[in-house]
């Protein structure tokens, strides 16, 4: 099962777009679009609507008449996105700062089961 990066509220790091000026863009995750077709990927990519966190940052997308335009939000695929807020009902201590944030919460919820044995 494939896991998702992240989840509505979350707030994220874009990460591996084909045009530069996407990466390091910090977003808000706002709703999910769903499967999508992106020029980059042969396969359906899942996909969110994003709106830019900061002042400064911009999205950029090309268009059909080679011209590439900026907007404040957006659709940008999951594997585009690295969450930078823990998963729902976790609280920021459970964490390391240096922690990859993805994971599969059924797992995690298994340790946690086992630890209270």
């Amino acid at each position: 099962m494939k896991l998702l990066n992240c989840a509505p509220r979350d707030l994220a790091i874009t990460v591996g777009s084909n045009l530069p000026q996407n990466c390091g863009n910090i977003v808000r995750v706002i709703s999910a679009v769903g499967f999508e077709r992106w020029p980059s990927s042969p396969e359906l990519l899942y996909t969110w609507n994003v709106e830019i966190a900061t002042p400064e940052g911009l999205l950029h997308y090309y268009f059909g008449d080679g011209q590439v335009r900026t907007f404040k939000s957006g659709p940008v695929p999951d594997k585009n996105l690295r969450r930078l807020t823990p998963p729902k009902d976790y609280l920021l201590e459970e964490f390391s700062d240096s922690e990859q944030l993805q994971m599969n919460l059924y797992e995690v919820d298994m340790e946690q089961s086992e630890s209270n044995v």
